[in-house]
């Protein structure tokens, strides 16, 4: 099976970097490829083959590529991204990549849980969220509090135990520190029963920030 598009559902939500974007403000490279790095490793440590999970920010298809390839051809990956040239420039490193596990999304990730068929509710093992904008692509289209807020709600709904929401946002653009915030401020107050939730703990600038929520029970 190739990767194929579902309908478009909703254009609530910008595009979203799916990888980083191409200014990075203040953040050294190194510190820049750091967060990824630590993303991915938090990743690695609850994924196994056969798992569903869900890129909620495909851009350019690196992240979809990832998830792909760490869950294997038993595995399923949802990838979404409101913009046509995001899921096109998605399938074709998809293609690339030799990768056929993966349902590429034309829609908000705000709209996941109408999306994500109701047998994975429940099962998903992981879910990227890489905010801001599509690198290369229109800077004015960019993910946003609404649209985000939403997602990530869902996304933790939807996470099995010791699945794992990933956030990488990047408050240097326009409506990014507002957007960082909507964020952060949801996931402290989530149950500290239910989630293991790691939010930076300096003040939000221009830089950067990675945030982890895991589910417990």
């Amino acid at each position: 099976m190739v990767p194929f598009s579902v309908p478009v559902v909703s254009q609530m939500n910008g595009s979203a970097a799916g990888d980083a974007p191409s200014v990075f403000h203040s953040l050294p490279t190194a510190a820049m490829l750091r967060l990824t790095e630590h993303t991915q490793q938090a990743i690695r440590a609850v994924l196994a083959p056969g798992d569903a999970v869900i890129d909620a920010t495909a851009g350019n298809g690196h992240d979809t590529v990832f998830l792909a390839q760490l869950v294997g051809e038993t595995g399923r990956v949802f990838a979404f991204d409101v913009q046509e040239e995001a899921i096109a420039r998605t399938a074709s490193r998809l293609e690339t990549a030799t990768v056929r596990n993966v349902v590429l999304c034309q829609c908000s990730h705000a709209d996941m849980k109408d999306i994500i068929p109701l047998e994975y509710h429940g099962r998903i093992g992981a879910v990227m969220f890489n905010l801001g904008y599509l690198p290369g692509g229109d800077k004015t289209r960019t993910t946003t509090s609404v649209g985000s807020l939403a997602g990530v709600r869902a996304a933790v709904a939807l996470l099995r135990r010791g699945g794992i929401v990933t956030v990488l946002a990047y408050p240097g653009h326009p409506g990014g520190a507002e957007e960082t915030a909507a964020v952060e401020a949801f996931l402290r107050q989530l149950n500290p029963l239910s989630y293991d939730v790691t939010i930076p703990s300096d003040p939000i600038t221009t830089v950067p920030r990675l945030s982890l929520v895991v589910r417990k029970q």
